[in-house]
């Protein structure tokens, strides 16, 4: 099964990621990338490509990345894993891929968010499974970039449940 999981969180299939809180262009293409990519049997040249037009807006990727001559080597190589890990780097804030396991018949992925300055003590962690090493890479970065959506309305709906329960409704 190929999915993507925070450490702190139950297990996310691929059906079930959502683009992030503000709705815009680019978290709907990350929505759309990261289901190919779960679909995919191998993670294909085009995929890194597409992430590298979409991580900009949503990660603090420089928009010069794909002008890095070292990015370009490793693309040319077809060194994705290593690609990817530059990728991930080059975000803000850097994100950095702790572990690549195999585990059974697929690899997991695990990537660490560093913290802003303001924060220095939290870490997000993220985690991804897929058949082939380099997709799994590829979707725990895609992944580290979704903010968690808390809508208004739930949020009103607590509110409302609690001050149900206080009987100051």
């Amino acid at each position: 099964m190929m999915s993507t999981t925070p450490l702190s969180h139950s297990r996310i299939t691929p059906t079930a990621v959502a683009p992030p809180a503000d709705h815009t262009a680019a978290g709907t293409a990350l929505a759309s990338l990261i289901a190919r990519v779960c679909a995919a049997r191998v993670l294909r040249e085009h995929h890194i490509w597409e992430a590298v037009r979409i991580l900009p807006e949503i990660a603090g990727l420089p928009d010069d990345i794909k002008q890095l001559p070292e990015f370009r080597r490793l693309m040319e190589k077809e060194a994705f894993t290593a690609a990817l890990r530059l990728l991930a780097q080059s975000c803000q804030p850097a994100r950095d891929i702790r572990d690549l396991d195999p585990q059974g018949d697929h690899w997991v992925a695990t990537l660490t968010v560093r913290s802003a300055l303001s924060q220095p003590q939290r870490r997000k962690l993220m985690r991804a499974e897929h058949r082939d090493p380099p997709a799994a890479v590829l979707i725990a970065v895609l992944s580290s970039t979704i903010r968690k959506a808390r809508p208004f309305v739930h949020r009103r709906r607590k509110n409302a449940a609690v001050q149900k329960e206080f009987g100051n409704d």
